[in-house]
């Protein structure tokens, strides 16, 4: 009878510390911050899948529509398809030579919710108090005993708790002191054992306030992103992505004034060559004797689907911005949180905005009916297109800038520009080239740029922690 209880301890022992791992892992791994080279080249490969992407996304949505008239429709279709991200990053999890479980995967992905929980509630307490606050000096003992018993000393010299039992020895998270335990710790906890104690305390409670920003998120992006939609209807395709890159002066400005990003020379100038390229792609054909036989309507509708353009090119920006601002937590890098975090914009898409479908139908705006099989088809390339290049933007939105992400994406405006000849006939006229040339030079400037900026953060955040490592006297 003994051998078979030491048996049951030993197997409740063995799992409480498997459990344990599975919390400790995302904080350890995904704190690894990578190398600036390995940062630059990971988002310039995402960026090339996008340039790929975008051309077979761009040209789907331009055929469909030609028979097909739904851009709301078929953008809900894309953007509900961001869905299947975390399912693929799972099984390619799993697959791997090394497979992670399902339960350090889930733990990697709250940890990194909380993680910015925890980061903005630490923000919002800084911003909300100027009181000085003396700094304690804790016995040497004393502090061995409060790491024992799972507690440390605050910034204002209380005891707060920063590691927790398991669950089934504490009575699970419905504890009566579970929630304030839970503040303890973003308020004044580091934030990486704050936000391991949060995720595994309140996971519904992340999984709501993440349901939320998703929801909001994804609001400003579908919103933006029908104004793409009903622009390609109007105008050409090379012109709609000029116009719709110009989002890179709308991601700079807006990283200034939300991020606060320090104004370069380099990037300033970047973004200046990038634009000028961009203008003289947008002149693309303006100079033809085809624009004799050009009607004052057609005219007027190329005009609105520039000024639609250039609506989503800020709406974009805007987007780009928050996203990293909210969405991507601070020294974690972690590719299964960014994947998640597209699958819940995905999610919220296919549970919300729907309800416009009907809504346009009633008004008159947008008259549903089925599409055919052939348009089904450019539907399902269309939003697969838009799967790749989504999940590969956010992943280089995350280990870059905005900025990068945005002018590495104005790449796609010269390989439009070939595939306008490629459909229509067209021969490439001059600003093609030289408004090529001066897309690629730009992204070449910001390129070198942004490497800096990267090293200098990596060497800034190690000197930072050498500096948090406290000295140790002789006796």
């Amino acid at each position: 009878m003994d051998g078979i209880h030491d048996s049951e301890a030993t197997g409740d022992i063995t799992e409480m510390t498997e459990r344990r791992r599975e919390w400790a892992e995302p904080v350890a791994d995904a704190g690894r911050r990578p190398t600036a080279r390995n940062a630059m080249l990971v988002g310039g490969l995402s960026l090339l899948v996008c340039i790929f992407s975008f051309v077979g996304q761009t040209t789907a949505t331009r055929r469909v529509q030609e028979s097909y008239q739904q851009p709301y429709l078929i953008l809900w279709i894309s953007h509900s398809f961001w869905i299947i991200m975390l399912p693929l990053h799972t099984l390619y999890e799993k697959l791997k030579r090394r497979p992670r479980s399902l339960g350090a995967l889930r733990a990697e992905t709250l940890v990194a919710s909380a993680k910015l929980i925890v980061h903005r509630k630490r923000q919002s307490a800084e911003t909300a108090t100027s009181e000085y606050r003396p700094i304690q000096t804790v016995d040497p003992d004393a502090s061995m005993q409060m790491q024992a018993s799972g507690t440390a000393l605050g910034s204002d010299g209380t005891r707060v708790r920063t590691a927790f039992k398991d669950d089934d020895e504490e009575g699970g998270a419905d504890t009566p002191d579970a929630d304030a335990y839970a503040e303890a710790d973003v308020n004044d906890a580091s934030d990486a054992d704050g936000a391991r104690a949060l995720a595994r305390r309140r996971p519904w409670w992340i999984m709501g306030r993440m349901t939320l920003l998703a929801a909001l998120l994804v609001g400003l992006l579908n919103a933006s992103a029908y104004l793409w939609y009903v622009a390609v209807a109007l105008t050409s395709m090379s012109k709609v992505t000029a116009i719709y890159n110009m989002s890179c002066f709308f991601a700079y400005l807006f990283s200034i004034l939300l991020l606060g990003e320090r104004v370069q020379i380099a990037k300033c100038a970047a973004v200046a060559v990038s634009i000028v390229g961009v203008v003289l792609m947008a002149l693309v054909g303006s100079g033809s004797g085809a624009d004799a036989a050009v009607t004052p309507a057609a005219r007027n509708a190329e005009l609105m689907g520039d000024a639609l353009a250039l609506t989503c090119a800020c709406g974009i920006g805007l987007y780009q911005v928050l996203y990293k601002k909210y969405a991507v937590p601070r020294d974690f890098h972690s590719l299964f949180a960014v994947n998640f975090m597209t699958s819940m914009l995905g999610l919220c898409t296919l549970m919300l905005f729907w309800i416009p479908v009907p809504i346009f139908h009633i008004t008159g705006i947008e008259r549903f009916h089925w599409p055919t099989r052939a348009q089904m088809l450019l539907i399902l390339a269309n939003a697969l297109a838009g799967v790749a290049y989504n999940g590969c933007f956010m992943i280089a939105l995350a280990l870059t800038s905005p900025l990068f992400a945005a002018v590495g994406v104005m790449l796609t405006i010269p390989a439009m520009a070939v595939v306008d000849m490629a459909m229509q006939g067209h021969v490439l006229d001059w600003n093609v080239f030289a408004g090529g040339a001066a897309i690629l030079t730009g992204f070449c400037i910001l390129t070198l740029a942004e490497y800096r900026d990267t090293v200098h953060k990596a060497e800034r955040a190690d000197s930072a922690s050498e500096a948090d490592i406290p000295a140790i006297d002789a006796a």
